[in-house]
């Protein structure tokens, strides 16, 4: 059984539906009402439960994926018109740091395009980088970051489950 089917069956059917809502963009609050659950509690979900984070973004990767293919059949134009305007420009550093910057050249993401803009799908994934965001000295773990240890996540997990049980 894949990962991904192992995660689901934690999900409860509420929080399936949930999910099914989040990703055509209904609100906190309206999803809530729908399953029979405070708004407290679909945002305990969407912020500290893995699980459901990795399935919800699953499903918007799926989902967006065919709006993500169109756009990147508009690349090569894009990049052509880009190269025309960086030739004729009066500001060419301006514009060639706006490209660095849509590429993720600039530093300010990582990882592949579909985690930087829906975030992972692997609970185990968003439970480590949780762990490394939160060490002491998180930027000692910026090259190259000590593993994350089986204490340390099943902490993290039991600190996340708090939360959603708290609302």
């Amino acid at each position: 059984m894949a990962k991904t089917d192992e995660e689901r069956q934690f999900l409860s059917i509420e929080q399936r539906n949930a999910i099914d809502m989040l990703v055509l963009g209904k609100s906190d609050r309206e999803v809530a009402e729908a399953v029979g659950v405070s708004r407290q509690t679909v945002c305990g979900w969407r912020l500290y439960l893995p699980q459901f984070q990795a399935e919800l973004n699953l499903r918007r990767r799926a989902i967006w994926g065919a709006a993500v293919d169109k756009l990147r059949s508009l690349v090569p134009r894009s990049l052509a018109i880009l190269e025309q305007e960086l030739e004729r420009s009066e500001e060419p550093a301006k514009i060639a740091l706006g490209i660095l910057k849509l590429a993720g050249l600039d530093g300010a993401r990582t990882g592949d395009l579909g985690n930087y803009l829906i975030g992972s799908s692997d609970a185990v994934a968003i439970v480590n980088a949780e762990v490394l965001q939160r060490r002491p000295d998180p930027l000692a773990d910026l090259l190259l970051p000590a593993p994350v240890t089986e204490a340390e996540r099943q902490a993290m997990l039991a600190e996340l489950q708090s939360k959603v049980d708290g609302d």
